[in-house]
């Protein structure tokens, strides 16, 4: 079977990692896949056996230039779908006469390049089936993170929630069109039920392939967090701090043993120094850059307990948000921290399967922080509470069958 998957624009650090694993699935399930995207960042990522056809919609200038050029060609897209559309046309001549049998679109907040792939499935009449990763309704109506650059917040808040009602629009309009909509949550399928009743719950999931547990023996007790850390209402460490802050206080461990680990990107780094110095906590934090595959494997099971902080409490309009890293946490079977606690899928999914520790309650956190710390301090090493069948239940492969069952039946 010959599959065409079209996704946006590939971006560090992760460039993917949902993509790039459908495309080696289907590879080894004997498909010819062609892989269709803005930018050629994922070249390196991308396994050989994948063909991989790229575009450039902006161009490589940098500075104001840059910023100047992508304003405009987003007002434009206010009034028309510009974007797909000139995608559109650069793909058609990228595809040349090449055949498919089916078209696979990975996409997240904007129409792009679901109008795009859209298009192109009409064109040479063929199944369309969606991947949508992430949706405008899952975050509040003024967040802004459907845009590359920050605007105004007078004029920026004026302006998202207008482009968000565009993008909505046309989103909508092509799921009509597609065979099958494939999402990461069950809140995202619950929704978008509304739009095409044939969709599917695909949660991110581990890849099978790179994480797995290590049961690695630390010399130090160890709490990382990996990822962004800047917008503190989508992600709320303060309940967190708080804990931290309360054990040092009353010495209940050995500064010396502490380490709290930061993986993150310059500016989350600012954020968390900002904080964790009103909280007086900063000796015991770390700061590491990003860290790939094999190695970020290994820094996971080098922790004792790894963070997730969810959405900040009774901030409305936050909706399905089943963080990549949880998943990615359960691949190494350590113990995993979250917090605060939203009563949502994430705190329901983590309670159900004993992987650690879901709260909002400061004494709790206290408590499960030095439970561990008391455990690492006899083994130099915490035991995962997570069995294997309920790691196993959220592998990739879970959701990769499940589409690929779908395609291959409905697109013969």
């Amino acid at each position: 079977m010959r599959l065409l998957i079209i996704c946006d624009r590939p971006t560090p650090p992760g460039y993917i990692p949902r993509v790039r694993y459908l495309c080696n699935y289907f590879v080894q399930k004997g498909y010819s896949v062609t892989l269709l995207t803005e930018g050629t960042e994922i070249a390196d990522f991308i396994s050989p056996n994948v063909e991989l056809l790229t575009f450039d919609y902006l161009s490589d200038r940098t500075g104001l230039w840059a910023k100047a050029e992508w304003l405009i060609k987003t007002v434009i897209n206010l009034v028309t779908d510009r974007k797909g559309r000139v995608s559109f046309t650069k793909a058609c001549k990228l595809l040349g006469d090449r055949k498919f049998d089916a078209v696979l679109c990975s996409s997240t907040f904007h129409s792009f390049p679901l109008t795009t792939a859209a298009m192109i499935a009409r064109k040479k009449q063929l199944p369309l089936y969606v991947d949508l990763r992430d949706i405008v309704e899952q975050t509040p109506p003024d967040s802004d993170n459907i845009f590359r650059h920050r605007l105004p917040s007078s004029l920026g808040k004026l302006v998202t929630r207008y482009f968000k009602k565009i993008h909505i629009g046309r989103r909508n309009k092509a799921l009509r069109l597609a065979k099958a909509v494939f999402s990461v949550s069950k809140w995202h399928t619950d929704y978008l039920k509304r739009y095409n009743p044939n969709v599917y719950t695909v949660y991110n999931g581990f890849d099978e392939t790179v994480f797995e547990p290590l049961h690695l023996m630390s010399d130090k007790f160890v709490l990382s967090y990996f990822g962004e850390l800047t917008d503190m209402c989508l992600r709320y460490p303060l309940i967190f701090f708080e804990a931290v802050r309360n054990i040092l206080s009353s010495n209940r461990i050995d500064v010396n043993c502490l380490e709290i680990r930061w993986f993150v990107d310059t500016n989350s780094k600012k954020t968390i120094e900002k904080v964790a110095a009103e909280f007086g906590i900063e000796r015991v934090m770390s700061y590491k850059k990003f860290v790939f595959a094999a190695d970020l494997v290994e820094k996971m099971n080098e922790s004792s307990i790894l963070l997730i902080f969810s959405n900040k409490p009774y901030v409305l309009d936050y909706h399905g948000i089943m963080t990549t890293k949880f998943f990615e946490y359960l691949g190494t079977g350590c113990s995993i921290l979250i917090t605060p606690d939203n009563d949502d899928e994430l705190s329901i999914t983590a309670k159900s399967i004993s992987c650690g520790l879901v709260s909002s309650d400061t004494a709790d956190i206290e408590a499960f922080i030095i439970d561990k710390y008391n455990e690492w301090r006899a083994t130099k090493y915490v035991a995962s509470t997570l069995t294997a069948e309920d790691r196993d239940r959220f592998s990739r492969r879970q959701g990769a069958d499940l589409m690929e069952k779908i395609i291959s039946a409905s697109a013969i």
